[in-house]
């Protein structure tokens, strides 16, 4: 539902509005499934708008790449995240889903989600929001938003009026393409990343893909087994990073609340031994001067195949282009035919002017990523943009909770003052913890100080003298996504016995029970040896 102003005024809007609370959803992917379930829970009237004709953004897969903007996946893409690490709190995946599903199976379990909460009927579909303003006055934080119809060629927009806004439009908007000399005279085809579905195009061909990250690493190693040679060029090397640890057991599960209080060399060492132990960076050019806590690693469990069959060469930085090839840094030449650039995408807003949202995130003020600090009346959000060491959705599924309630009125903001210097101090704090980023990086402690603010953080004494067994489990295991559907508002019922199970259920698809029970319990006696190990180290540090 919306409010249409064609033939309306502006007083019987104003007049409408006051009778129910409506919120303008821009995206329909996981952040803006989330954000609509979000004014569901809190008696808010929903319009999320979608400008394709599917749910589920980036995990909506077309072999022409769908939408004309933002990031698309390529056929062969698997989830980098644990099927219990990226569910949402409240539904989890089918029991049949494999510990990292393909896109297919993600989509599908978003196609799901919509389906058991009834969200389709307040999407949208084939709109497109062209812009978004301050209404007159803007007395109670009212916004107009204009939309128009992607289907038809040649509409005039629409204006509607909301209550508030949650912009859920995503972080991939427009591919980065990064300068390099002589770009220009290669002779060669260059796209980007976005473009790429299969390998079957660059049979027998020379590939030279450019990038550290994680879809840099899944192009180079698929396309190493068709072409003729791929070349992976890293500006400073990079940290490799595999999904499954010891016993096949996935990466992700070693997050728990426990090892917060870990000192950051405690983690910083584990990465960097992880990643040593996956693959030795000195061997296959990949070293890296920079720390992976705060320059990020790549997930991958092909690539180091590739690199020991030669069908892919790492390469260091680019210093030129040549009309055949390119010039690196260390004075090589390679001849090629082929440049693949998966060097990320830059943030863009263009529904809403600078002075509201600027599409630099140095220029932006958001308090906790979230709510622009210098509004008058905070009937914006932004959900979603941020790069998590995890899973997307637990993390805007909280963002999405947090704005509902401050729209509704049930959680209150700071004062300006005191949200600017938050911020100031988080910005610093991001920076020496995590380097300078396009996007700002977030872990549980963000997600744990969100659920905090909403009254959903699983509290360990209140779980002890309620359940010792699942006091454990949320401390000491994996800080699995239902953990903030334990207490507070809106929790499940089935929160509880979902969190002592589902360290087992993530091999649900994949082993029996016999041998899933006696996982489990290998499992957590994992963790708390290592819980341990981090407390005596803690100790002997803080003694020295």
């Amino acid at each position: 539902m919306h409010l249409n102003l064609c033939g309306t005024t502006y007083a019987q809007t104003v007049e409408t509005l006051m009778e129910q609370k409506r919120v303008a959803i821009i995206g329909a992917g996981v952040s803006g499934l989330a954000a609509i379930k979000a004014c569901l829970e809190e008696g808010l009237e929903p319009t999320c708008f979608e400008q394709s004709e599917e749910i589920g953004g980036l995990w909506h897969y077309t072999d022409d790449g769908g939408q004309q903007h933002g990031a698309s996946m390529y056929k062969s893409l698997i989830s980098n995240v644990s099927r219990e690490m990226s569910c949402f709190s409240d539904f989890p995946f089918n029991t049949d889903t494999p510990p990292y599903p393909p896109h297919s199976q993600f989509h599908h379990y978003l196609q799901q989600y919509c389906h058991r909460f009834d969200l389709r009927k307040f999407i949208r579909f084939k709109t497109q929001v062209v812009k978004v303003q301050q209404a007159e006055g803007f007395v109670e934080g009212e916004w107009n938003v204009h939309t128009v119809d992607t289907g038809t060629d040649g509409t005039e927009p629409c204006q509607h009026v909301f209550h508030a806004i949650m912009v859920c439009s995503g972080v991939y908007h427009r591919p980065h393409m990064s300068l390099f000399a002589g770009l220009k005279t290669f002779q060669g085809t260059v796209t980007h990343s976005r473009s790429y579905r299969t390998p079957d195009r660059f049979q027998g061909k020379t590939v030279l893909v450019i990038g550290a990250g994680n879809s840099a690493g899944d192009i180079a190693a698929e396309v190493g087994l068709t072409a003729s040679k791929v070349y992976l060029s890293l500006r400073d090397g990079v940290w490799i990073l595999p999904r499954l640890t010891h016993g096949a057991r996935p990466l992700d599960l070693s997050v728990s609340r426990a090892l917060l209080h870990a000192p950051d060399f405690v983690s910083r060492n584990y990465i960097k031994m992880l990643s040593r132990t996956h693959i030795n960076q000195a061997n296959y050019g990949l070293h890296r001067t920079k720390d992976p806590y705060t320059h990020g690693f790549m997930v991958n469990d092909e690539i180091h195949y590739r690199l020991a069959s030669g069908k892919v060469v790492a390469k260091p930085d680019i210093t030129e282009f040549t009309p055949a090839g390119a010039r690196f840094a260390d004075g090589s030449c390679i001849d090629a035919d082929e440049v693949i650039f998966a060097t990320g995408y830059d943030v863009s807003f263009p529904f809403l002017d600078s002075d509201i949202l600027p599409s630099s995130l140095q220029d932006q003020e958001l308090y906790k990523l979230v709510f622009p600090v210098r509004m008058k009346k905070h009937t914006l959000a932004v959900i979603g943009q941020i790069r998590n060491r995890g899973g997307a959705s637990p993390v805007v599924e909280l963002q999405a909770r947090w704005a509902a309630q401050v729209f509704q009125g049930i959680t209150q903001l700071p004062d300006q003052d005191m949200m600017l210097g938050y911020f100031r101090r988080d910005r610093q704090y991001r920076d020496a913890r995590f380097g300078p980023n396009k996007l700002p990086v977030v872990d549980l402690r963000y997600t744990d100080d969100i659920a905090r603010d909403i009254g959903v953080k699983p509290s360990f004494w209140r779980l002890v003298l309620w359940d010792p067994s699942l006091a454990f489990h949320t401390y000491f295991g994996p800080a699995f996504p239902v953990h903030y559907r334990l207490m507070g508002r809106h929790s499940w019922s089935g929160a509880a016995a979902y969190a002592k199970t589902a360290l087992i259920k993530t091999y649900s698809a994949t082993c029996t029970n016999r041998v899933q029970t006696r996982h489990n319990v290998n499992s957590l006696m994992t963790v708390l040896l290592v819980c341990l190990m981090v407390a005596v180290l803690s100790g002997i540090v803080m003694k020295s």
